[in-house]
């Protein structure tokens, strides 16, 4: 892997694509679509975090538990407190409108090192923000050019071989 947790920044967001740019794979999550290589990638990420923010949506469609070291939040404006896992920070209207504010929240309360979890909306929305690190990774090359294709998003590839790693948004095209 041509990356490692030292030369990421505090701020990672990261979303796995399959061959044709999909972010769902046959079993109706994003675990099917990556294999050992991009699992050992991802808990690359979230390893390092302090808090994996992710949103109501991903947390229910993904069937989440509570990370090992890192606290969880859970950005939605449907999903009630008691929804969630005990020690979860739920993040709803009164806290943030969107997933930039949802991020500067975390800030607030003290939070460096978040890695953030989305579908494509989120994930998009954040790679415009230039304090995030937006990562996508497929096993293949053209997983990634589907994606940010269909998105019409920069993208520059960092690692490249069994995993593609690319990324996009903001901090792609220096």
């Amino acid at each position: 892997m041509a990356l490692s947790a030292s030369q990421l920044g505090p701020i990672t967001s990261s979303l796995v694509v399959g061959p044709n740019g999909e972010h769902v794979g046959p079993d109706g999550t994003s675990r099917s679509l990556g294999g050992q290589e991009d699992r050992e990638w991802f808990l690359t990420l979230r390893r390092r975090a302090d808090v994996i923010l992710t949103s109501g949506k991903t947390f229910l469609d993904e069937a989440y538990r509570k990370p090992q070291g890192a606290a969880l939040a859970v950005f939605s404006r449907q999903i009630r407190h008691l929804d969630l896992p005990e020690g979860t920070i739920a993040l709803g209207s009164a806290q943030a409108k969107d997933f930039r504010e949802a991020l500067g929240h975390l800030r607030l309360l003290g939070y460096r090192k978040i890695h953030c979890e989305f579908g494509p909306t989120g994930f998009l929305a954040l790679s415009e923000d230039n304090i995030v690190e937006s990562y996508l990774s497929s096993e293949s090359q053209s997983g990634i050019e589907a994606f940010t294709e269909r998105n019409d998003t920069p993208f520059s590839l960092v690692a490249s071989g069994s995993l593609f790693i690319a990324r996009i948004g903001s901090v792609a095209v220096h």
